[in-house]
C-alpha cells in the first residue's frame, strides 16, 4: 500500500497545483479560493487505503486541456507499465472523447490506446485504431510499427510486408525483415505451388541478398522437382551469404551430389571449404563420411585423426570412435557412451542476441522474437561438465 501512496501523492499534489493555478489566472475573489471538495475527498480515500476510488477522483480533477494532456498520457503509461491496462485504457478513452484536443494530440492518444489494446491482447481493436491514424495527414511512424508488430503476431505476412515497406528508416534491418516474411509465405508452398513459392523467394532475395533461408528453401523447391544441379548452385552460394550456415546445407548437398553421381566433386568442394574455413567441424565430419564411402574406414580414420590434432571437437571425437569401435571391445564402447551423451544433450543452435539455445533451428528466436539471430553452434569443451550432469 505504501507504493500506492508514493504513486498517488504526486498526482494529488499536481491536481491541487493545477486548480490553484486556474484560480490565479481567473482572479477569483478570496471567498472562491478554496480547493474543490473532491480534492480532499480523494486524499481521504488515499489515506484510508482506498486507492482505486482516489485514482478516479484525481483523474476527474485533471481537466483535459492543452496543458494537461501530457499529464494524462504519463499517468496512463505508468498504469500500463504496472500491468493495469484497464486503467490506462480508461484514461486514453477519456482523452479521445474531448473535442478540445489538437489533431496531433488526438493521434498520440489513439496510438497510446492502441498500444493498451495490444498489451491486453485485443489485437482487432488495436488494429482499427492504428489504421485510423494512418488515414490522417502525415501519420506517425509509430502507428506503422505497431501494425507491423500486430501482423507478425497474427502471421499476416502480406500485411506485415506492406507495413514494413512504409517504414523510412533502418532500411537494411527492414529489408532483412521483409525477406523473412517472404520466406514465411514461401515455406508452406514447397509441396503445393512451385511457381508462387519461387516468386516469394525471389522477392526475399531482392530485399536481402544474404538471406540464407531463401536459398535453402529455393534449393528444396528444385530438389523436389529433380533439378539437383540448380539446387547445388543455390546451396553453394550460402558460403558467400553467411559461412555459419554452411552446416545447414550439407545433408541437402550430399543428396544432390549422390543423385547427380558426382560424389567426388562433392569431396573436392568439402576439401576447399575446410581449407578456407577450418573452424567448421560439421564440414570436416561430412568429408570424413565421404572419404569412408569412397576410400574405406581406415582412410577416413587417418584423415579425422589428423584433423582432430589441429581442430579438436566432441563431434569429431565421437565420429573417430565410431570408425574404430571394433578395435577395443571394452574401452571404446565406454568412451562412445560418453560422447553420445554429450552429442544428444548439447544444444545445436544459439541466439546471438539473447543467448537462447536449443536443438532445433528457429528463424525467429523464441526467446527475444528477433529474426535471423539464431546460428548453428558446436559443443565446446567448457560445456562438458554441465552436459554430463544427470538430468533432473
Amino acid at each position: 500500500m505504501m507504493g500506492w501512496l508514493f504513486l498517488l501523492l504526486p498526482v494529488a499534489a499536481l491536481s491541487g497545483w493545477l486548480m490553484a493555478r486556474k484560480h490565479y489566472k481567473q482572479r477569483y475573489r478570496p471567498k472562491n479560493s478554496s480547493f474543490n471538495p473532491e480534492y480532499f475527498k480523494g486524499l481521504n480515500y488515499l489515506l484510508n487505503e482506498q486507492p482505486d476510488k482516489a485514482i478516479d477522483i484525481f483523474i476527474g480533477l485533471l481537466e483535459v486541456n492543452s496543458e494537461t494532456v501530457e499529464t494524462h498520457l504519463a499517468l496512463a503509461n505508468l498504469f500500463r507499465r504496472r500491468g493495469e491496462t484497464d486503467r490506462a485504457i480508461k484514461i486514453h478513452q477519456n482523452l479521445i472523447a474531448r473535442p478540445s484536443l489538437s489533431s496531433e494530440q488526438r493521434k498520440q492518444a489513439l496510438i497510446e490506446l492502441g498500444i493498451d489494446y495490444t498489451s491486453a491482447g485485443v489485437l482487432d481493436r488495436a488494429e482499427v485504431l492504428f489504421l485510423e491514424v494512418l488515414k490522417t495527414p502525415h501519420p506517425p511512424v509509430e502507428a506503422i510499427k505497431q501494425l507491423l508488430r500486430i501482423y507478425q503476431q497474427e502471421k499476416n505476412w502480406l500485411q506485415a510486408i506492406k507495413m514494413a515497406e512504409r517504414i523510412p528508416e533502418h532500411r537494411n534491418e527492414i529489408n532483412f525483415l521483409i525477406a523473412q516474411f517472404y520466406c514465411e509465405l514461401a515455406e508452406p508452398l514447397i509441396e503445393k505451388d512451385f511457381s508462387q513459392g519461387i516468386k516469394y523467394l525471389k522477392s526475399a532475395l531482392q530485399h536481402d541478398q544474404s538471406c540464407v533461408r531463401a536459398s535453402l528453401l529455393e534449393a528444396q523447391y528444385h530438389m523436389n522437382n529433380d533439378d539437383h544441379r540448380k539446387a547445388i548452385k543455390l546451396l553453394q552460394k550460402i558460403e558467400q551469404q553467411n559461412v555459419d550456415f554452411i552446416p545447414e546445407s550439407l545433408s541437402m548437398l550430399e543428396h544432390c551430389y549422390e543423385q547427380t553421381g558426382n560424389v567426388k566433386e562433392f569431396q573436392q568442394w568439402l576439401e576447399s571449404i575446410i581449407h578456407k574455413h577450418p573452424q567448421l567441424t560439421s564440414v570436416r565430419l561430412m568429408l570424413t563420411q565421404i572419404i569412408q564411402k569412397r576410400q574405406g574406414s581406415q582412410q577416413a580414420q587417418r584423415f579425422l585423426y589428423k584433423q582432430l590434432h589441429h581442430h579438436p571437437s566432441v563431434e569429431g571425437l565421437h565420429q573417430l570412435i565410431i570408425l574404430g569401435e571394433d578395435n577395443h571391445k571394452v574401452l571404446i564402447p565406454l568412451i562412445k557412451e560418453v560422447t553420445t551423451t554429450l552429442i544428444h544433450k548439447g544444444d545445436r543452435y544459439s541466439c546471438k542476441s539473447c543467448s537462447f539455445s536449443g536443438r532445433t533451428m528457429h528463424w525467429q528466436c523464441p526467446g527475444c522474437s528477433k529474426w535471423g539471430t539464431i546460428h548453428p553452434i558446436e559443443i565446446h569443451l567448457s560445456s562438458l561438465e554441465k552436459l554430463l550432469e544427470p538430468s533432473r
